[in-house]
């Protein structure tokens, strides 16, 4: 096994007895550390003649009865036997957390979609189409007890995870402003229960965006799977279509929730007008949920380069609050407006005063 200057030496020890516990690598082989994304899993990809797989090490969490690495497992074959197109696991040890998997490639969505003369609409098409059948065979046999992180996306999980966590980490962790708990209570409260009120009935993926599917011998292919779910299917769309990792246009976005409409309609529940109106609730907690963890990913995880992506996000979200909620949510759409008016970053905490009084 080759010993790369990154690769320590413990990391190395590591990597021979996962090469030996799994049979399918020896000491000759070469190694590579690929690069993460959000999460502290570490990646390598491992070499030996025509074959190569991944090696995925992954921290245990021993103080959890479930943790992500049980998730991973237990949804990867889950998946892999409804037939969904997600990396085959090879080897597996869940007490230490280490993983051989197939290799898919470096290629995501991200990359092709981003390419000069890519016929984007045509691309989209196929992933949508994706995400219905995912969303349809992942559901049959799918159990509560796979997930780790709580197994449905209901109000209580909105509120707390996606619109709270959007309060401290975007609006006072990043932009620097002293918005408390009860400041946005009202609205919160009213987007919480319309989005978790959409249904629980379904599987959804919860971060189905373009870095997490992978083209590999040009079929589509599906990661990051252990955070799915029970949940509103819209979720999963709306989370492709404002992915700030690919900007596609609202008029590709509008075509993309009808074709999805199309396809899965009549798996879901209400009509076609139900279905926007959850899909635009839905939108707006993924759009609150990415300005959260892009802001905690790059101020206290140190990953500085999510930070670049979150003009595009906030952008999305100053559209959507005036064009499509401007009946709905008036002290955020308020907020949002008196922000973006201070130029994005950095802001002012004389904005809070603004828009809430007098706090003192």
């Amino acid at each position: 096994m080759k010993s790369l200057p990154a690769l320590d030496q413990e990391l190395f020890r590591q990597l021979k007895e996962i090469g030996r516990a799994s049979g399918l690598f020896a000491v000759q082989a070469k190694v590579s550390i690929l690069q993460g994304d959000g999460s502290e899993r570490r990646f390598y990809r491992v070499r030996q003649g025509a074959s190569h797989h991944i090696v995925l090490i992954s921290p245990r969490h021993k103080h959890h009865e479930l943790d992500e690495n049980d998730s991973y497992f237990l949804i990867g074959n889950h998946l892999l036997l409804r037939k969904v197109p997600v990396p085959r696991i090879h080897w597996a040890d869940l007490g230490r957390g280490r993983f051989v998997l197939e290799d898919l490639g470096d290629f995501h969505l991200q990359t092709y979609v981003n390419r000069r003369r890519v016929d984007v609409a045509a691309a989209y098409q196929r992933v949508v189409r994706l995400l219905v059948d995912m969303q349809e065979r992942a559901r049959e046999g799918f159990e509560e007890s796979y997930c780790f992180d709580t197994a449905r996306y209901d109000s209580a999980f909105v509120y707390q995870r996606e619109l709270q966590y959007f309060r401290e980490r975007f609006l006072n962790g990043c932009l620097g402003l002293d918005i408390g708990p009860d400041d946005l209570r009202p609205d919160f409260e009213n987007i919480a229960e319309a989005a978790g009120g959409s249904g629980t009935s379904h599987v959804i993926h919860r971060d189905f965006q373009s870095r997490n599917i992978m083209i590999h011998n040009q079929r589509l292919r599906v990661i990051d799977f252990q955070g799915m779910r029970f949940g509103p299917p819209a979720y999963d769309l709306a989370s492709l279509l404002i992915d700030p990792y690919v900007r596609i246009s609202p008029e590709l976005e509008m075509k993309a929730v009808d074709l999805y409409w199309s396809k899965a309609g009549d798996h879901l529940d209400g009509s076609f007008g139900r279905f926007l109106k959850s899909y635009g609730v839905l939108r707006l907690c993924r759009n609150l949920q990415v300005l959260g963890a892009y802001s905690y990913l790059g101020l206290v995880k140190g990953k500085t380069h999510f930070l670049q992506y979150l003009p595009c996000a906030w952008g999305k979200l100053l559209c959507w609050m005036n064009e499509h909620s401007r009946n709905h949510y008036p002290v955020l759409r308020r907020l949002v407006n008196r922000l973006d008016g201070r130029g994005f970053l950095p802001m002012r905490k004389g904005v809070v005063s603004e828009v809430f009084g007098d706090k003192q």
